[in-house]
């Protein structure tokens, strides 16, 4: 059964769930931080937070390339998805035999229903609805600042950026990155970076390097391009508590 992240109806059907398997690595960090760590049973090769968790959970494929046989091993009371993270094909395989809940998670608002779904599901609504507070609050004090006509690249060869309608997108306009590109991942030519005036060279999930910025700084030395950390733009869920002084300093470091 396929339960969508915002149908708090069936959701508050889910029963005594202790077996836990986690498709995305966003998730995953947000269980532990909402005392589920123990109820996890299965995770990506992707997930690496909280440090160590892979030593205790057992691994169940990528994100997009999950075993299938080895979650139904685990005999799962519940597994999480993120619809843009993971393959429709391998979810509704799960959901043939399992409850699967598949969030949809384009902007802080959905992070934050996610974070209080997961808290309901895990039977920790109150840490939930704390660490919801946190992140709302934390994200007030982000400063008012405008960088227009931003890139904000996630691969090359070909060059390719998040656009609009994203999460990454999101996270840009609240620091005042306008972002340069519609779309969601449309590749880039040579025009599309000529019009530049910032380009952020995310660290996932290509990982792009200060050999990366180098080159690109030499092709466009009139251009601000600046490499930056993937996870504090495009993880979704308890990671967002660290997000927001990383973007007051990356604030500064643009406006230099």
């Amino acid at each position: 059964m396929i339960i969508s992240g915002d149908n708090i109806h069936q959701i508050k059907q889910i029963k005594s769930v202790h077996r836990v398997v986690s498709l995305v690595p966003s998730l995953t960090e947000t269980i532990a931080s909402l005392g589920g760590k123990n109820k996890l049973v299965g995770i990506t090769r992707f997930c690496k937070y909280p440090l160590g968790i892979e030593k205790d959970v057992q691994r169940i494929g990528g994100t997009k390339s999950i075993h299938i046989q080895d979650v139904e091993s685990l005999s799962p009371d519940l597994i999480v998805a993120v619809k843009e993270e993971n393959e429709q094909k391998q979810v509704i395989s799960l959901a043939e035999k399992f409850p699967v809940v598949v969030f949809d998670i384009s902007d802080l608002n959905d992070a934050l229903k996610m974070i209080e779904v997961m808290g309901m599901v895990l039977g920790n609504s109150d840490a939930a609805t704390a660490l919801n507070q946190k992140i709302s609050k934390s994200f007030e004090q982000i400063p008012l600042r405008q960088f227009p006509d931003t890139l904000y690249l996630i691969w090359r060869k070909p060059w390719m950026a998040a656009g609009k309608n994203t999460f990454i997108n999101d996270m840009m306009s609240r620091v005042g990155f306008e972002n340069l590109v519609d779309g969601r991942y449309p590749e880039l030519g040579d025009d599309e970076l000529a019009k530049a005036k910032t380009i952020l060279l995310s660290s996932e999930p290509y990982p792009f390097a200060e050999k990366h910025r180098q080159l690109l700084q030499d092709q466009y030395p009139e251009k601000k391009i600046v490499c930056v950390d993937g996870e504090m733009f495009s993880w979704y869920g308890s990671r967002l508590l660290k997000s927001v002084r990383y973007f007051k300093d990356l604030q500064k470091v643009i406006a230099r």
